[in-house]
């Protein structure tokens, strides 16, 4: 593991000048399918030297993410790693992300107030593949770049190393050393109360559907530290549970008995995350959506708030769980059943 991350997180220090007289680009396209660049990377006027102000002003740091149109690795990058939710909290809170396509002609002031284009600052900095993320520091110096796609996991500790600004004292190598990534897992996590078969299209029961992907930190950790709790799986022995991979062409019928591909209702559905818990009536109305990292009392509350339909009579999950923690308080049930605390400490840390 720690040399595949090695030979991805590559290069820690300014390029050259000679670099403008480099080959272009050779990464490999497709006709995959296109994608889009999310909605959140920074709405910039394309002068890094004053994004790069304002994001050390912010104490934060300036990202160039260079990608190309019908890029199968942008897209997993955008779709597989950015769409986790710890990886999304971290450049939510410490990073600003723009944008360049490396064959764009659009003008651009560089980091030095220069003017060109994207296409030449990807030249310059020496862009060999997309996607290329390069982090840059309050001079406007690489500080890390990621050439290519890397795993999630890995994508985590890159960001960590460079959100503590560790680059100031220790090289990637000797912090990769010292903060391997966990081990993920490149398969669905499976649980018992899962149906073998996709299709929502049951009447007279409630339903809920976890969206997930493979090497998903984020899922592992959801199934290790809540899903794995008996207290939690009693909570959803009413409902119909069903799993999918958000990008998988595996057929689903939905609630109304359509019949497409998981990744197209995932599309449809709008899931921004993984994993996200989807919870519909006996109907097959949609209730309430989980996109974040619950504990044990939150995932078995919005399951009862469902199954026992209380969001009848109380339309407003919050005070519903509200009024769940004083009776548990009252009657003194709290810590009687294992929960995630119990299990998975750290998460609380």
């Amino acid at each position: 593991m720690l040399r595949t991350i090695i030979m991805t997180l590559v290069c820690l220090v300014p390029l050259s000048a000679h670099a403008a007289d480099s080959p272009e680009p050779v990464q490999q396209t497709t006709t995959f399918d296109t994608f889009e660049l999310p909605d959140w990377f920074k709405v910039s006027f394309l002068d890094l030297s004053e994004d790069n102000a304002e994001a050390v002003e912010s104490n934060r740091h300036l990202v160039v993410f260079f990608w190309q149109d019908f890029c199968g690795y942008c897209k997993n990058t955008i779709e597989k790693n950015l769409t986790q939710q710890s990886i999304r909290d971290v450049f939510d809170a410490h990073f600003d992300v723009v944008a360049l396509n490396i064959w764009g002609s659009k003008e651009v002031y560089g980091l030095d107030g220069a003017v060109t284009t994207e296409k030449e600052i990807a030249r310059s900095l020496d862009v060999q593949f997309t996607p290329t993320i390069i982090f840059f520091n309050a001079d406007g110096e690489p500080v890390l770049r990621l050439n290519g796609y890397v795993s999630p996991a890995d994508m985590q500790v890159a960001l960590n190393y460079v959100q503590t600004k560790t680059y100031e004292s220790q090289t990637i190598f000797e912090y990769l050393a010292a903060n391997q990534p966990k081990a993920v897992n490149t398969s669905l996590n499976k649980q018992p109360f899962i149906q073998n078969v996709a299709n929502l299209d049951i009447k007279g029961q409630p339903k809920a559907v976890l969206f997930e992907q493979t090497s998903c930190p984020d899922c592992d950790t959801f199934h290790r530290c809540v899903l794995s709790l008996e207290s939690v799986r009693d909570r959803f022995k009413p409902f119909h549970t069903v799993q999918l991979d958000m990008w998988s062409s595996k057929p689903v019928t939905t609630p109304d008995g359509e019949t497409k591909t998981t990744r197209d209702y995932a599309r449809d559905m709008k899931i921004m995350y993984a994993p996200s818990l989807v919870l519909f009536d006996s109907n097959g109305s949609e209730i309430i959506r989980v996109e974040s990292q619950l504990r044990s009392f939150h995932t078995e509350a919005v399951l009862e708030y469902i199954a026992d339909g209380i969001y009848q009579r109380e339309p407003n999950f919050q005070r519903y769980i509200e009024e769940r923690g004083d009776t548990i308080r009252a009657k003194g049930e709290r810590g009687k059943t294992k929960s995630t605390r119990d299990i998975c400490p750290e998460l609380y840390e």
